[in-house]
């Protein structure tokens, strides 16, 4: 069995990054078209415009194939986890920004890891180092099934 979900931002914060591109956007256009300032400044503003883009399009992705959980912010990061590694997933529930402050891929002390987008179910996995992922997903009992199923195949 496997294991495929797209996890999208909350929409408020999707609505206040396409805020802030839009933003970027008209200042970019003024920039260039009414400051008569040094070229410098104009690719600064085009710069700034085009590293926003990323975030606005920013998802995140749980994958559990054969031999690897991936977790992965689109487009801009990937984390593979060996099942080998994997010796337990259990359910849980978070809340991303009680628990990890914040949302997307969240390194805390310890060995915790949050990946989490949506708040609610999750999949609690454990390494065999120690370290703790906490997967946030609206079928984290199916994650969790999942997971559980490869580490005992591998057992």
């Amino acid at each position: 069995m496997r294991y495929d979900t797209t996890l999208s931002l909350p929409r408020w914060q999707t609505r206040l990054m396409f805020a802030v591109v839009v933003l970027c956007v008209v200042t970019v256009a003024a920039v260039w078209l009414v400051a008569d300032g040094p070229l410098w400044g104009k690719l600064l503003a085009t710069a700034v415009l085009l590293a926003m883009w990323p975030l606005l399009t920013m998802h995140g992705r749980v994958t559990v194939d054969d031999d690897v959980l991936t977790l992965a912010v689109v487009p801009l990061f990937r984390k593979r986890v060996p099942l080998a590694d994997v010796v337990s997933a259990t359910l849980t529930t978070t809340d991303p920004m009680n628990d990890f402050g914040g949302y997307g891929y969240r390194p805390l002390g310890g060995g915790e890891v949050g990946f989490v987008f949506v708040a609610g179910p999750a999949a609690k996995v454990v390494l065999c180092d120690g370290r703790t992922f906490v997967v946030a997903a609206p079928d984290a009992d199916r994650l969790v099934a999942v997971l559980s199923e490869r580490t005992t195949e591998g057992a």
